[in-house]
Parts: C-alpha cells; structure tokens; sequence
C-alpha cells in the first residue's frame, strides 16, 4: 500500500517537477491549457450554432407577426382581387383599371382540371407534395448558379413560395428576401393544405392584359373552360406562367414575331410533356401523341378594353424593361402586385382631341359619300347609361325616325328609342346638312334653310339614324335626357391624334372608338410631304443652306437599274426655288433634286466621314475584296467600264463649261447640263407613264458621238470629192455627195446666226425651218476641213465641243482606271454610290429622330412612299424643332414612348419614377434653320389655314408644322408644333412645346375621293391638328402661370430670329423665295423675309455652310 501511495504520490509531482524544471518547454505547458481550450472551443461552437439560431429565431418571430394577419383567408382573396388603377396626369382622375373585376374568373381547386395540376407540378416544383414550404436541393442548385455569376440570376421557389411572394408583402431581390420568403412559404404551409395552396396560385398568376389566373389563361389561349382543358393545353398554360408574353404570338406584330412565338410555344409545351412523363403523370403513349402537336391557339375573349391608351401603358408594364424594374422591385406578378400607375396623358387634352375626331370624321365621311341609314350592329340601340364602365363617352346610338317635318323654318326629324325619344331641329342637323350638300355641290356649298326640305325627304320614318345628345347627359336627369339630339353618322373613315410634350404622352386617340386597335401606334400610312422637313434638315447638316437654289422642274434620276420621274401635286410656278419656299409650298420635284443632290457640296474628307455613318465604309478588318463584294452585291454598286465612263462624262461636263462661256457659246450649257451617258443595262422605270416623261433620247451622250462620228466621215467624203471635182453637177458626183448630205442642214435667217445641222432624224426639229445642204451652196461658202466642227450634232451641241468632252472623258477614264474601283476615292465619283449615301443618311437620320419603322432608301422618299405611325412622325418632329430626342429605353420603338411617370406599391412607396434624360439628335443650328421652314409652312405655304386659329389671349401663338397627303388621296395628315410655357418663367419656348399629329383614311387604303370633292392634308387632318392644339392652349396645365403680357411677348421670341448668331434676316422673292437685294432689308421691302445664316459681302448675300451631323452621344462626327 505504502508502494502504491508512494507511486500515485510521484505521479502526482511528477509533471509539477518537470514542470518547474522546464519552464521554456512547451510540452510541459500544454497539460495545463487543454482544459482552457476545450472551455473555448465549446464557448465559440455555442456562440456559432446559438447566435446565429438566435437570429434566425427572430427573424422567424419577426415574419411570422409580420405574416399574423396577412395569412387570414380574407386578406390572401383581397390580393388575388387586387387592382391596379391609372392615372391621369393630375394624379387624381381615373383612366381605368387593370385586374378589375369582369377581368378575373376565380376558379376553386375541385374545378381545376387534374391534367392541368400535373403539368403545374412537372414544370414548377416537381417535389410539391413531399415539402414543407422550400426545396432544398433546388435552393442549393439556384445558389450555386447564382454566386458564379455574381448576382442572382436564378431561383429556386417551389409553388408555396411563389404564392407566399404574391401574398405577403414583397422585398427587393436579394438573398434576405429569399430567406423571408422561405420562412414565409413554411408559414403558409403550417395554415393552409397542399390543395389550398395550388388554387391559390391558379388564380393569381398573371396571364396578359388585364387577366389573371386560369380562368382567364384557358379562356384567353384557347377559348375554352378549364374543365375542356386538354393535355396539350393544360401542358403549355402550365409552362408559359414565368413568362406568357414570351409565348403569347396574338400579341406579336409581325409574322416572323408570331412564328417564333409558336416554335418557342411548342418547345416550353413539350419540356413540360417530358417532365410528367418522367414522373409517371402521363403513358407513353399520351406522351408521343402529344409531343408531335402544336399548340392549337384560339384567342377569345376575355378583356373589355376601356381605351387604348390602357393598352399603350399595359404593352409597356409588359416589357422587358418594366419587368425588370418591377422583378428588381420583387414584382414577379403585376396581376396581384396592387400597384398604382400615373401617366402624362392630360384629361382636358385627351377628351378634346377624341371629341375632334368623332366630331370630324362623320361630317368628312358623308361629305365624301352623302348621308346614309345606319345598318344593324353599327352602334348600340339607345343611349349609354349613365356611370357605365368603358362605355365610350361621346359614341352615338342608334334611334329609330318616327317623323319627318321637312319645312324649311320648322324642319325637325323626331327619332325614339326603347325608353325614350327626342327631337333633331335645324341646329342638330346643320352640320350633316352641311356635309351632305358639300357631297353633292362640292366643298364651297353652304347649307342654309332653303336646303331643308331637300335634306330631310333623304329621310323616311323606320329608318335608323346615329344621334348624340345636344346636351351632356348628366346636366339632365334620367327621364328627360336627351330630348335635344343631334344627328349624326357612323364613319367608315378612321384616324388617329397624338400629343407630345418633353417627349411624354399629353393624349392618345387611336381611331372613332379608340379601342382594340391603336393607329396612333400601330396603323402604318404613307404620310405623303411629311418627310420633307427630313431631307431639308439632312441637307442643312451636309452643307446647304435654307436660301440655295433647287431646281424645280421635272427631270429624270437614275439610281442602279432604276430610272424614276418624280410628279407634282400642283404646277409649279417657278422652275428654281429655295429650300425654305421648297418646304412652304411643299414641292415635289425641288425636294426630289435636292434629295439627289445632297452630298455635293462635300469635300473628300467630309464625305468619307458621312459614309462611315451611315455603316457603306470599309469596316475595320474587313478586306478590299470583301468590301468590293458588299457594295457591290449587297447594295447594287456596280463599277463597271460603263459606271467610269459615266463618272469621267460627269466630271468632264464641269471641267469644259469654262471652255464654252469663254468661246461665247453659253447656249451649250442647258445641253451640257443635260447629257447623261446612256448605260446599256436594262431600266426598270419609275413614274413614267403616269408623268408622261421620259428620259430625253436626244441627250444621250453616246448616241451623240455615235451620230458626230458618223457626221465627220460624211463631211470628210463630201469635202474630198468637191476638192477632186471641179464639175459638181455630173450625175456620178452630184449623186454621191447628196446621199453623203443627206442629213445635213442649214438653219437660221439670213443676216442673223446661221448653223449647218446634222440629225438623223429632222421630224424631231423643226421641218420648216431646216434648209437642205446643198454642194454648191457648200463650194460657195468655201468648205475646209475645220468647218465640221462648228456642224451642230443633232442641233444641241457644236461638234468641236462635243470632240473636245470626247477627249476630257477619255483622260478622266484613264485617270479613274489607275485607282481601284472600290476605293472611297473612286466610288466618291461613282453617282449611284454617292446616291445610296444619300438615302442611306436621311434613313439613317429618320431613325436617329425617332422612326423605328424600316424605311426603303428610294429617290421618292422626300413624297411617302414610306409607311409609318403618326406617333413616330410626331417623335421625328419634336426631334428636329427642339434638337433632342428623349429615349425610354435602348432600341425603344414607337411603342415604348415614355407615358408611364410614377408607379406606386399598395404600401404608397414610389417603386418607379420617370426622370428625362434628353440626347441631342441633331444641332442647335439645324434645328433653328429648320423651324424657319416649318414656320415658312404655316406662314405662306400648305399650313396657312391654322394660322390665325391658334390663339391666346386675342394673341396668336407661334405655329410650326406640315401638311401631309399621300398618293390617290389615300391619306391626309398633319404634324405641328406650338412652344409651351417654361416651368420657371412661365414665358412661351420650343423646347416645352406640344407636338401634335395627326391622320385621317381609310384601314383599307381606298382613296378619300368622292364625286365632288377629296379630302387632303389641309381639309382632313389639319382641322383636327387645331382643335386638338387649341385644347392645348385651354388646358389647366398650359393657362398655369401665363399672362397675357408674356404671350405677347414671348411669341416674339420663339423660334429663329435675326441676331442670333450668324442669322439674319434675308428678303425674299415671293415666287421663289430666293435672295434679293441686300439694300430691301433696311426696311422698304414689304414682300416676305426668311431666317438664314448670311452676310453681305460686295453687296451681295453670301450664304453660309457647315458640316454638322452629330454621331453618338450627340458628338459631331
């Protein structure tokens, strides 16, 4: 025992010994620390496991109070039901509503097809019925996904947690939210069953529109009930609900969109087919047979659209970029998000111009065809009720004529309906009375009371007839509204009105009833001279100045394999005008040569600079050889023998024109400026048949020197047998040299000028003034050898001038041969490629100034031919007169104009507001120097009719704007602009002003032409273009601040005024609009002045010239 005691004794000491004999050795030390280790090992794997458990406690706590009384039945339904209303610009004033009620179709879980239950669960969360609320192995796939890419891109929600994030209240995406949005789906799952759950999410998951839920999905896919569902449809609606718009091809615009559609339809079908397989939901069998169908798309009807400006606004929130800020929000569904939207719409301004058009299309409508009865389903019989949703306010309905009084003092129709009746007297037919004598008489006709009995026996009692009410509806009461009617017709003519401001919508109407289809937006019309402004500011960019001279008459342009004659609208008055008066009096064939023209005042550098603009340089890396074969194959560019031989003709043409003013023949000139080479390709011809003009065969270049060449070897034989026969009457000689002067004659009077002329063709001239060559009157005159170089070729051109361009083409050729063909340098040269950069750019700067629409690059595109919305020419307008386009996105089109200013969440917090950020498009200058052209318009041109309408005040307010008509009367329109008030001085600028456009036509395009009269651009759009523009004036917004004192003022100083820079102020000729004398400015000329940039210099005007198109970001180039 005393062994073992002293044993355990010594063990005891034994590490104290060794302890305190080695203090520096750590083996000694770590006994006495590992129970220290352990204490703070457990300490940190508590503080580890227990604080975060801790927080995540709370957090649960903190979710769950928040979840306390949103998880009650009551409050889950009321999100499913919510709406989202728009605004009007005053924040107040409903437009409507999306998500109403008649726009949801609640569907219990007992009525959802199994199929459909299936698919939802195959596409969405395959684990549905086995989890609580969270996937975890799709959690763990998403976050992995997610931190390689650096942000969350993908997630991994079950079907609890998509209806969770609808239900409850939505946080910003981030990894927190998904947490939240974890505990809350467990929540859901602790209170609510699986099957609870799932018809939850088929009735919240947003469709298209207005719709939401499967009610609405079947009915607005396929046109059916959800029980009649079948594989194919339940399998597609199940994987379209992430992105239906995706999917969607009735919402598409263009075939191609539509067909990608389909494809991608079929495709997101069959992954859905091919997961229920895999989970043993459908046989094999059902799986093939559904695997080979298309998606059998058959729209009905399940939205009752109000406007189409709700339209506008709901394609808008459905975009690409809404969506993203909305997803960035943690909206995933708008249908249950209860968000509110605020537009710019202005009411005052929206109700005037739908009142214009459904005021003004009936009376042109009838003014075109006469007055006729209404036909069934025409309109609704009876009036609107009172405080019915969507009803279309200001629409008329249908009567019936229960008595006709054709007096001319007392002359009234007497019309009834179901619950009521009325009565239409002379100030309620008036204005159909009007329109239907213009029908018969033509436009001058003014209907007064003699014209009555005759209007009213047009009339028989059963007939139906459209009415309105004289008065509103609601300024009487409900037994005797109504009683003073006026008549009216149902049009089949239509329209479309857009307002612009700072580029936002101020009002929208997209046809008579303004609903279904937006032609606002989406009708594409030939606007006719509406692209003129266009080309007149894409020549200010290159050069031009608003006072050069155009030539004015009609002429012949090649383009490729193309020869086109542009027409006038009207006779030209002048053969020369400038560019302002080519605006004002809207001229065709001006505009056309200018078109043509456009790079010539370019120096080397300057058009090299323009080609690589507009994409026809050499790109960077790219080989001359296929440069060579992308000018030439993809654009048309043919460089040939011919296209040199052309060129060197033109640039020869210049080079001799010194050569004959200085020999005192300056008569060649009009010849010379009218040659053209004549290219053997075959020529497809543009406008000549309807013009009547074709290209001058005389003038071909080659068939002249062909007939010189053949004049010289005759007169070469003729002058060698009168010098080797002294006998020129011998049969044998007189014979030969007749048949060699066969075609030579003599012109002119005696003692005046006197020219011998060689034609193959003397019908061609004058007959009676042509005198036969004879060879006595020859060997009298003394022929020599030089003498055939004053011979007339064809009576246009002097043969020694027509050697002399001979010889010039000749070295120009050879000089352009040593160059390659495709280089800048040559093709600079080359008429059809300077031609293509011509077109290219003014279609390059229609889309830089807001046409989305691809244009054709063709010579008539100054006149139309190019079909666009009014939105995008009311966009191009404002673009040009303020120099600064406002962009809602990238790539935004015509519809994606920005209309949405703020949208508000259901807890008030602003999740969006719109914050302009305007680009300069096109240069201070040239917006200035377009303004005056377009002020020129409604000053002496097309536009005069709105001048004195547009006033304020008893003041008129500036106008600015063109008239549009397209071919055969197919279209009227009208684009213009007013300057606005400025937010701080309240004084009147352009750049705060309200573009407004407009049209009038027919959906299938017929002529507006009727027996008596046409509707064009200053009688059919024009008159709705100042209606609308007067609503402008009398708007809250407009009047808010203004005094009279500043709209006097102010309008002085809007637009373009002498003093400005280099601007002066230049008087014109009132035919032309052409400079005249410097010394008319002081004061004494009474006839018109135009805004140009000039000086005087030697007494003259000197017109300036720059270079200024602006690139990217607005930069020159």
């Amino acid at each position: 025992m005393a062994c073992d005691g002293g044993q355990h004794e010594i063990r005891q000491e034994g590490p104290q010994e060794k302890g305190a004999g080695s203090e520096g050795d750590p083996a000694a030390k770590a006994p006495l620390g590992r129970p220290g280790l352990k204490r703070v090992l457990i300490i940190f794997l508590l503080f580890v496991i227990l604080v975060p458990c801790g927080l995540l406690g709370y957090f649960y706590y903190t979710v769950n109070r928040e979840a306390s009384t949103r998880i009650e039945r009551g409050a889950i339904d009321e999100v499913i039901a919510s709406e989202s209303p728009v605004y009007y610009a005053d924040g107040r004033t409903p437009i409507g509503v999306f998500f109403d009620t008649v726009h949801r179709k609640y569907i219990d879980y007992e009525d959802i097809p199994r199929t459909f239950v299936k698919a939802l669960i195959a596409a969405e969360d395959q684990d549905f019925f086995n989890h609580r609320g969270f996937d975890l192995k799709a959690v763990i796939r998403a976050l992995i996904a997610n931190i390689r890419a650096g942000r969350v891109v993908q997630g991994g929600s079950t079907i609890t947690q998509q209806t969770a994030k609808n239900v409850f209240k939505r946080e910003k995406r981030s990894y927190v939210s998904k947490l939240k949005e974890a505990i809350q789906a467990f929540i859901l799952e602790r209170r609510y069953t699986k099957e609870e759950i799932l018809e939850m999410y088929a009735n919240q998951f947003f469709v298209t529109g207005y719709g939401k839920g499967l009610g609405v999905a079947s009915q607005y896919f396929f046109g059916k009930e959800p029980r009649d569902l079948d594989l194919v449809e339940a399998a597609f609606i199940a994987g379209s609900l992430k992105g239906p718009n995706r999917y969607n091809p009735f919402i598409k615009k263009t075939q191609a969109e539509k067909k990608e559609a389909r494809r991608l339809a079929k495709a997101r079908k069959d992954y859905v087919l091919t997961n229920m397989h895999e989970l043993g939901f459908i046989s094999p069998e059902e799986y093939a047979l559904a695997l080979e169908r298309e998606v059998p798309f058959e729209e009905g009807k399940v939205t009752y659209r109000l406007n189409v400006i709700l339209d506008y606004v709901r394609n808008q929130l459905e975009s690409d970029y809404f969506r993203a800020i909305l997803e960035e929000q943690g909206i995933d569904n708008i249908a249950t998000s209860g968000i509110s939207i605020y537009t710019s719409v202005d009411k005052e301004i929206q109700e005037a111009a739908l009142s214009s058009l459904r005021r003004r299309l009936p009376l042109m409508d009838v003014e075109l065809n006469g007055f006729r009865p209404c036909k069934e389903g025409e309109a609704r019989d009876g009036p609107v009720k009172k405080g019915g949703k969507g009803t279309g306010a200001g629409l008329p309905f249908l009567s019936r004529i229960t008595a006709v009084n054709p007096d001319p003092e007392n002359g009234r129709l007497m019309v009834a309906w179901d619950h009521g009746g009325g009565v239409i007297d002379f100030d309620g037919f008036k204005a159909m009375g009007s329109a239907w004598l213009k029908s018969r008489e033509g436009p001058w006709a003014e209907f007064g009371r003699e014209h009555v009995p005759a209007f009213l026996r047009t009339f028989q009692a059963g007939e139906r007839v459209a009415v309105q009410y004289a008065e509103a509806p609601d300024a009487a009461t409900e037994e005797d509204a109504g009683t003073k009617l006026t008549l009216t017709a149902i049009p089949e003519m239509e329209g479309g009105i857009v307002a612009l401001q700072r580029g936002m919508v101020r009002a929208m109407v997209g046809g008579y009833y303004d609903r279904y289809f937006n032609r606002a937006v989406h009708a594409r019309r030939q606007l006719g001279s509406i692209f003129k402004p266009i080309v007149y500011a894409a020549a200010l960019m290159l050069k031009w100045n608003n006072l050069d001279s155009l030539k004015n008459k009609e002429q012949v342009y090649r383009f490729e394999a193309t020869t086109y004659v542009p027409r006038p609208d009207h006779e030209p008055k002048s053969d020369i005008v400038s560019m302002t008066w080519a605006g004002a009096k809207s001229e065709n064939l001006a505009t056309v040569w200018l078109l043509y023209h456009l790079t010539d005042h370019l120096n080397l550098s300057e058009f090299r600079k323009v080609v690589n603009l507009v994409g026809l340089g050499r790109g960077e890396g790219e080989s001359y050889q296929q440069y060579k074969a992308r000018i030439r194959d993809q654009y048309g560019v043919v460089v040939d023998r011919d296209t040199l031989m052309e060129t060197a003709l033109e640039e020869s043409k210049k080079e001799v024109k010194t050569d004959i003013i200085f020999s005192g023949q300056e008569s060649v000139l009009k010849t010379l400026g009218r040659l053209y080479y004549g290219l053997d390709r075959g020529e497809e011809t543009t406008g000549m048949e309807e013009s009547g003009v074709r290209p001058d065969v005389r003038y071909n270049y080659r068939r002249l020197l062909s007939l010189d060449r053949e004049m010289r070897s005759r007169f070469r034989r003729v002058l060698g047998i009168l010098r080797d026969h002294a006998d020129i009457n011998s049969p044998a000689v007189a014979h030969s040299v007749s048949q060699d002067l066969a075609n030579f004659y003599r012109v002119g009077e005696p003692g005046g000028e006197l020219r011998i002329v060689y034609t193959d063709d003397p019908q061609r001239l004058v007959p009676s003034a042509l005198v036969p060559v004879t060879p006595a009157w020859l060997r009298e005159e003394g022929i020599h050898a030089g003498m055939s170089g004053d011979v007339w070729v064809d009576n246009l051109i002097p043969s020694g001038i027509l050697h002399t361009l001979e010889n010039r083409i000749q070295t120009n050729y050879l000089r352009l041969l040593t160059v390659e063909r495709y280089s800048l340098e040559n093709l600079a040269r080359i008429r059809d490629f300077r031609t293509l950069v011509n077109l290219s750019f003014v279609t390059w700067l229609s889309r830089k100034i807001g046409i989305s629409t691809p244009l054709e690059p063709v010579l008539s595109f100054p006149l139309g031919p190019n079909a666009i919305s009014i939105m995008e020419a009311a966009l191009a307008y404002e673009t040009l007169i303020t120099g600064k386009r406002r962009v809602l996105c990238p790539g935004g089109d015509a519809g994606m104009v920005p209309i949405i200013t703020k949208i508000v969440d259901r807890e008030g917090e602003v999740i969006y507001e719109y914050v302009p950020e305007p680009e300069r498009a096109v240069s201070a200058r040239v917006s200035v120097l377009t303004t005056e052209i377009l002020r020129k318009v409604m000053e002496v041109g097309t536009g005069r009719k709105a001048r004195d309408a547009i006033c304020m005040f008893g003041a008129p307010v500036p106008t600015f704007g063109k008239t549009g008509t397209a071919n055969r009367f197919t279209n009227s329109s009208f684009v213009g602009l007013i300057p606005g008030p400025d937010q701080e001085t309240g004084l009147l600028d352009l750049n705060d002003g309200y573009t407004v456009a407009a049209y009038v036509g027919y959906d299938d395009n017929r002529p507006m032409k009727g027996k008596h009269t046409e509707i064009y651009g200053a009688s059919g759009a024009l008159p709705l273009w100042i209606d609308t523009i007067n609503a402008v004036i009398e708007s809250t917004e407009f009047q808010k601040g203004i005094e009279p004192a500043d709209v006097v003022f102010s309008a002085a100083l809007v637009g373009p005024r002498a003093g400005q820079g280099d601007l002066r102020s230049v008087p014109v000729s009132s035919l032309t609009g052409l400079p005249l004398d410097p010394g008319k400015a002081g004061g004494s000329w009474a006839g018109p002045f135009v805004i140009s940039e000039a000086e005087i210099q030697g007494g003259k005007w000197k017109l300036k010239r720059v270079f200024d198109p602006l690139g990217k970001d607005g930069l020159p180039v």
